[in-house]
Formats: C-alpha cells, structure tokens, sequence
C-alpha cells in the first residue's frame, strides 16, 4: 500500500507534440476523441498548440485510455509514424544540421529534458554497435508499452531522418510483451524485434556514427546550439520552476507557506510574488496545480480515503477538499475516482 508522501512525487511534463495525431488517430479508428480525451482530465484544446506542455501521467493515461477504447495494440506506432526530429521541438530540431550522427544523437540525448521531463535517453557504444536507450523515470505512468513503442520507434524516425529513409537497426529492443500480431512492429522497424527486453532501444552499426547527414550545416547547428543552452538555462533559473519543485518536495510538510519557500530559493516574500506575476502565475495558482496534480494520483490509489487526502493536502476537511477538486476538475474526487478506476475495480460509492 502506498503511503501519502510516496503518492506525492514530483510531476513531469511533456510536450504535447508527439500525441498531437491523437484525436485523428482515433477518428480514423471510428471513435470520437473528445470523451476519451476528456476521460484522461484533458481537452481537445491541449492538441491545438505542439508547443503545450501536459503531465506525463496524464499523457500517459490518454495512451492507455485509447488502447483500451480502440483495442488497437500498437497505437504508440501509429503516433511514431506520424512523429519524428520534429515532435521533439527545438532539441529535436536542432540535430537536423549536426555536422554527423554521433554529434546530433548526443545533443538530443543532452537536451531531451526541454522536451520529456519524464524519461531519459542514453547512447551507449560497445565494440561495433551502439545502443539509444530510452527509459522512463516517471512513477505511476500508464500505458508503459505504448509510451516505449511511441518513444523507440521515434528514435527510429531520427535514425532515417539523419542516415536516409531506407536505414533500419540490427536489432529493437522492447520490454513489452509481444501483441497478439507482430505485423505493425515488423513492418514499422523492418528489422528483427526482441520483445520482452530488458531495455527498450535500437541498436545498429557503430559506424553510423560518423555519416554526415545531407541537411548538416554549421552555422544553423551553431545557432541551435546557443538557442537550446539558452532555453536550458532559463528553465534552471525559472523561479516557477524552482517553486514547483519546492512547493512538491513541501505539500505533504509543515513548510508549505510562501514565506518559508521564499527564504529557501534565498528571496524576500514580495520578490517572490513580483516574479512569479512576470512569470504570467501567482503562488496560489502554482500551489493549486501541485495540489491538484497531487490528488489526482493519490485518488488513483483506491486505498487512500478522500478525507486521508484532504488532511495530507492541507483542507480543513473533506467538504473544502471535494469544492476545490470540484473547482479544478468540474467532477467531485469520487466521481473523478470511478471515472478513472480501471474496469475491473468496479466503483467507489463511500
């Protein structure tokens, strides 16, 4: 059984770009997107702008949710297929004009967290092949299949992008089970696929290292290049960044007030209001999404009461917890629970 603190962990976000097919997908699946979308608390507005940045839980319960409505296994392929550099924004944008493989790879690698704050990637070489890993570090994600068949065979797309459209890996490497029909797989990697791995990864040749992509140029890899040490940089000093964090590691402490959080990032009280209202947000803003974010996974677990929750999250009791949840989500925390209880739970009248 989790404990409160152990639901509590930190929120990752992610671009919305590579889900951006998601409602055309479906569509072309014979279903209407706007209930499955809404059944993972997001909108068909989210879709609109690649640039939208989503939780990495909520994003990862969409995928399960369209699994689960369409029955299609291989959904994360059909979004690869439609992604590549791209998806990636600017980090992904930018490894078009690498001056060769290996160089656009390690950028990527190094500069993922602008785009995926909930998993990482590792290039590894050992003898004559090389490995590009990805792994994901984001606790209660969903949908962990779709999420490695969407990320690898988005690797993939890389690989043809930079090396040409008929480039396939030695090998892939998934950590899933195989579906019942390994035709998409087969047809999306066109190389042999190792299912049931301990990593999810293409491998291939070491010597791809050192082609030369034909979009290669060094004065706009240059300008990406500062473009995405810039973005880095700001997204280390962001005084909402840094309150996010600390306002997760407080919210289940005696700590979380504003004056104490603004001694710990080393500012007066008033400096921290000044800046976040610059930054387009407010302390209560910052501190109602945390809360929210928080609630949605500890009701996730059908152990934690809601009024546990509500005490954890600092309500006077469950009827202020239910308004703002209700505020929030436009649900109570019970309706939001049976709404999103796997099928087989059954759902939760006290």
């Amino acid at each position: 059984v989790k404990t409160m603190n152990e639901s509590a962990t930190e929120i990752a976000t992610v671009r919305v770009s590579p889900l951006i097919h998601v409602p055309d997908i479906l569509r072309k699946l014979g279903h209407d997107p706007e209930p499955i979308v809404r059944m993972a608390n997001l909108s068909l507005a989210h879709f609109e702008d690649r640039e939208t940045e989503i939780s990495y839980v909520a994003a990862s319960h969409l995928l399960a949710l369209c699994v689960a409505e369409t029955g299609c296994q291989h959904f994360g392929l059909l979004l690869a297929d439609q992604g590549g550099s791209s998806s990636l924004g600017i980090a992904g944008f930018m490894i078009r004009f690498a001056p060769d493989v290996r160089t656009a790879l390690r950028a990527l690698t190094r500069n993922i967290e602008l785009h995926d704050q909930g998993g990482r990637l590792t290039l590894s070489t050992e003898n004559k092949f090389t490995t590009w890993e990805y792994t994901i570090h984001q606790p209660d994600a969903q949908a962990i299949d779709q999420i490695y068949d969407l990320s690898v065979g988005i690797e993939c797309k890389i690989m043809r992008e930079l090396c040409g459209p008929k480039w396939k890996p030695s090998e892939v490497l998934l950590s899933r089970s195989p579906p019942k029909d390994t035709t998409a797989h087969r047809q999306f990697f066109r190389a042999p696929v190792r299912f049931r791995s301990a990593h999810n990864a293409i491998v291939f040749p070491s010597s791809c290292l050192a082609q030369i992509p034909d979009s290669m140029d060094p004065v706009l890899y240059e300008h990406f290049e500062h473009e995405t040490d810039t973005h880095r940089a700001h997204r280390a000093r962001s005084t909402v960044a840094k309150l996010k964090r600390y306002l997760q590691a407080s919210l289940l402490d005696d700590t979380l007030t504003i004056g104490h959080i603004a001694r710990q990032l080393g500012m007066h009280e008033r400096t921290l209001h000044r800046r976040l209202k610059d930054e387009g947000t407010s302390f209560r803003q910052q501190l109602e999404f945390v809360r929210y974010m928080a609630a949605q996974r500890m009701l996730s677990d059908v152990t934690n009461q809601v009024s546990e929750i509500a005490v954890a999250l600092r309500y006077s009791n469950a009827t202020a917890f239910g308004r703002a949840f209700k505020r929030w989500s436009g649900c109570t925390p019970l309706q939001w629970r049976n709404d999103h209880l796997p099928a087989d739970t059954g759902p939760e009248n006290g």
